[in-house]
C-alpha cells in the first residue's frame, strides 16, 4: 500500500485508528464491499464477526467501516474492485516438492525482486510463485518466492550480496 493510499484511509477515518484496522485487514485479504456486505471474490460472503476478530475490533466497528466505505467515493469504488490476488503456496510449497525462499530487507527499495529472479534464472531454477508483504501492513515485510527446485548455495550468496537484502532462508 503506497503512502498515499494510507494517507487516504487515514483522511476518511479521520482519527478512528480502529476503522483503519479495519480498512487494512480489508486490504490485506483482497475482500471486497459492496451492496453493505463483505465478500472473497465474487459470491462468498464475509460475517462482520470474522473482519472485526481479525483487525481486533468490534463488529459493530466493522459495520460503521462499511458504513463508511459506502459513503466515500474513493472508498466506495476502492473496495468495489478489490479482489484476492489468488492462493499463496508459501505454506505449501515443500508439500508440493517446491522451494520457498524467503527473503528479508533492511529497507523496501525498487530492484530487490528483479536481483532474486536474476540470480535463479542465472542457475536455471523456475520461478512459480512471488508474494511480497506490503510495507505499510506488515511490521517486518518479506519477499517469498517459490521455485521448482532446490536452490543451490551459490544463488543464496549472490541474493545476499544485494545491499538492501538482510537474510535469506528457504523452507
Amino acid at each position: 500500500m503506497g503512502s498515499s493510499l494510507l494517507s487516504r484511509f487515514e483522511e476518511a477515518v479521520k482519527g478512528h485508528e480502529k476503522k483503519l484496522e479495519v480498512l487494512k485487514v480489508l486490504l490485506k485479504y483482497g475482500l471486497s464491499v459492496r451492496d453493505g456486505m463483505i465478500y472473497v471474490g465474487e459470491k462468498i460472503k464475509v460475517p462482520y464477526k470474522s473482519v472485526a476478530q481479525e483487525a481486533g475490533v468490534d463488529r459493530r466497528t466493522v459495520l460503521e467501516t462499511v458504513r463508511l466505505i459506502l459513503s466515500d467515493e474513493f472508498l466506495r469504488e476502492f473496495y468495489s474492485g478489490l479482489r484476492p490476488a489468488g492462493p499463496s503456496l508459501v505454506n505449501v510449497a515443500k508439500l508440493l516438492g517446491y522451494r520457498c525462499l524467503i527473503i528479508e530487507t533492511h529497507e523496501d527499495r525498487p530492484g530487490i525482486l528483479a536481483w532474486v529472479a536474476s540470480a535463479l534464472a542465472e542457475k536455471g531454477i523456475n520461478i512459480l510463485q512471488v508474494v511480497a508483504e506490503d510495507p505499510t501492513l506488515y511490521e517486518e515485510p518479506k519477499l517469498y518466492v517459490i521455485v521448482s527446485s532446490g536452490v543451490p548455495g551459490e544463488v543464496i550468496d549472490k541474493i545476499l550480496q544485494h545491499p538492501a537484502i538482510k537474510r535469506v532462508s528457504i523452507s
